[in-house]
């Protein structure tokens, strides 16, 4: 199963570290940070980390997914992860999220 990752970010420079190392990497793809705008050093950083970043200057969560999502378009994967970049989901959980999906699952949401 081809999983790739997205993280909407907006200022997030001192969290998402924190994010992109707990990121299993066995399990995923790519991971691409969608810098909503940042005016810290969010894109650096997350290039730093080893993350594909794109730019996305119309603000809001859902124009950035979007912006990510298109980077898919020629190479999808069969899952798409989002991921907040603020730390407030556990990207070490990423395997059980993805279990269910292994068993035919269409969707899956964790909290």
């Amino acid at each position: 199963m081809i999983v790739d990752v997205i993280i909407p970010a907006l200022d997030e420079e001192d969290a998402l570290p924190l994010v992109l190392r707990a990121i299993p990497a066995d399990l995923v793809r790519h991971v691409i940070v969608a810098d909503n705008g940042s005016r810290d050093r969010t894109a650096e950083v997350a290039a730093a980390e080893g993350a594909r970043v794109v730019h996305e200057a119309e603000r809001g969560y859902g124009a950035a997914c979007l912006r990510a999502l298109a980077l898919l378009k020629d190479d999808p994967p069969d899952v798409v992860v989002f991921l907040d970049g603020d730390n407030s989901d556990d990207p070490s959980e990423l395997g059980s999220l993805l279990a269910p999906l292994r068993d035919g699952a269409d969707l899956v949401i964790g909290s």
